[in-house]
């Protein structure tokens, strides 16, 4: 009898060892009888049928894939303006029906280059309705953001079926017909796109150097035309200046001979007052200043001596 136990604990321990299986957090187990899907097992200790089950472990954490990754290359992109691209973004994406993910990778194909390539399709319909400006400032409403959130929104199927849930029939026709274009949506293949981003928008490399150029130029010609605005502007505020400095002195100028006519005036009226009063005074003083003015420097004055210009020296000297 115990000849007989061991044997039967050893094929037990083998079943139980053969059966059981365990899913680490982070992944699921896909069970699979016959090839054929029976089940979706969570982390934690599970127990299959040995040799009738199989199980498919698969990552369900948020996966991200990087647009260099599977295509090896850089990805060129057109605009509205015929200008190249080249365009370095990345996606992040999840497992939400792992029996159509587990049928499409069984069939032999790669999720991950059926993102990508739909991703780019789609992302090159975005960028071949902007110009280059709109990419690179990433403004309004064709900022990166919003050309993401709608590359998001085809991968996911989310923007035709909000679409289909208006009444203009329009917009449904517009949708369903880029919609049978296309076929951008992932949700057949049982993944989910979580997010979208551009990393890096830059020029070929064949081409940086002539919109460097033209760049440099356009910049010239901006400062030049600042340089000329500049010195218009100065020339302004100089004749502006100029007339003001005019107008300042040609008012002090006025002022100025108003004021001396005004003291001219007092300064005579003060001495017709005092002259007035002494006519003889008056004649004395005028007769000084006109000695003043005449025996000046070196002149020769020929004049009688009985002359009335003379009359205060000759009442002087017989005095």
């Amino acid at each position: 009898m115990r000849k007989l136990l061991i044997p039967i604990i050893f094929v037990l321990i083998g079943v139980f060892f053969s059966s059981a299986y365990v899913i680490e957090e982070g992944t699921r187990g896909i069970v699979l009888r016959f090839n054929k899907i029976i089940r979706l097992s969570d982390p934690g200790l599970h127990f299959k049928i040995p040799g009738m089950d199989n199980v498919k472990v698969v990552d369900a954490k948020i996966q991200t894939t990087n647009s260099s990754d599977n295509v090896g290359k850089e990805q060129k992109f057109i605009t509205r303006e015929n200008k190249d691209l080249v365009v370095d973004y990345f996606v992040q994406w999840k497992i939400v029906d792992f029996n159509r993910y587990y049928e499409t990778i069984a069939g032999g194909n790669s999720v991950e280059n059926l993102l990508l390539a739909r991703l780019n399709g789609r992302l090159r319909a975005e960028v071949g309705k902007l110009d280059i400006i709109d990419i690179i400032n990433d403004t309004n409403n064709n900022s990166r953001n919003s050309i993401m959130t709608r590359v998001k929104d085809a991968l996911n199927g989310t923007a035709q079926e909000a679409a289909k849930n208006e009444s203009t029939e329009g917009i449904i026709s517009e949708v369903e017909k880029d919609s049978e274009n296309n076929k951008t949506s992932m949700r057949s293949f049982g993944v989910e796109v979580i997010d979208v981003r551009i990393k890096k928008v830059n020029f070929p490399q064949e081409i940086s150097n002539s919109i460097y150029e033209q760049m440099k130029a356009a910049r010239k010609v901006v400062a030049q035309n600042q340089r000329f605005q500049g010195v218009k502007k100065a020339d302004e505020i100089r004749a502006e200046t100029t007339l003001e400095v005019t107008k300042i002195l040609s008012e002090a100028e006025r002022q100025s001979r108003s004021i001396r006519g005004e003291g001219d005036a007092n300064a005579a009226k003060l001495y017709a007052d005092a002259f007035g009063k002494d006519m003889e005074f008056f004649s004395f003083i005028r007769s000084l200043k006109a000695y003043e003015q005449s025996f000046t420097g070196h002149d020769i004055l020929v004049i009688s001596p009985d002359s009335q210009f003379f009359q205060y020296m000759k009442l002087k000297s017989n005095k």
